[in-house]
C-alpha cells in the first residue's frame, strides 16, 4: 500500500456584491477622488500542513473558510472563521483550523493602499497627479481544501 500524504491549497473567496442604493437619477459628481489597489500576498507564503492525526486516521477531504484582516504593515492581523465559505465538520475540523491558522499567521502580503489624486489640466491636455498614498486595512475570505493521497484511499465497500 502507498504511503498516505496529505496536501493543502486555497483560494480567495470573492464575498457578495449588495446592489446599488435606488438612484434619484442625478448623477454625483465625487468630491475625492481616489484609486483603491487591494493587498497581495507575497511570494513563499507557507502552505498549511495536513494534520497528522487526521492523516492516520484517514480523514479524507476537509475544507475551511477563514476571514483574515491584514494591516497597514501587510500583516495578518486577525483570523476567524468565515461566514461565506463553508467548513467541513467532523472529529478532526480543530485540527484543520489550527493548520490553517498556524500557516497563515506567517503569510506577508503589501499592503492594500488608496491612492488619492486630482484631475488637471495643463495646456488643454487632462491628467491626473497623485497627492498622497495611504496603506489601509483589508481583508478577505479564503477556502482551504485538504486532501489526503496515497494509503489512504479506501475500496467501495469501506475495506
Amino acid at each position: 500500500m502507498p504511503e498516505a500524504k496529505g496536501e493543502s491549497s486555497f483560494a480567495f473567496v470573492d464575498q457578495p456584491v449588495p446592489p446599488p442604493p435606488p438612484s434619484d437619477g442625478k448623477v454625483l459628481e465625487p468630491v475625492n477622488r481616489a484609486q483603491y489597489s487591494e493587498a497581495q500576498l507575497k511570494d513563499g507564503a507557507t502552505i498549511p500542513v495536513y494534520p497528522i492525526r487526521a492523516l492516520k486516521a484517514k480523514a479524507g477531504r476537509a475544507l475551511v473558510g477563514f476571514h483574515i484582516m491584514v494591516d497597514t504593515n501587510g500583516r495578518v492581523s486577525d483570523i476567524r472563521p468565515s461566514m461565506f465559505v463553508f467548513s467541513t465538520p467532523g472529529h478532526f475540523a480543530e485540527d484543520f483550523r489550527d493548520a490553517v491558522e498556524a500557516a497563515v499567521r506567517h503569510w506577508q502580503f503589501t499592503p492594500a493602499r488608496v491612492e488619492y489624486y486630482e484631475i488637471r489640466n495643463e495646456n488643454g491636455f487632462p491628467f491626473a497627479r497623485v497627492t498622497r498614498t495611504e496603506a489601509t486595512e483589508t481583508e478577505f475570505d479564503l477556502s482551504f481544501t485538504f486532501t489526503a493521497t496515497g494509503g489512504v484511499q479506501l475500496t467501495p465497500t469501506g475495506r
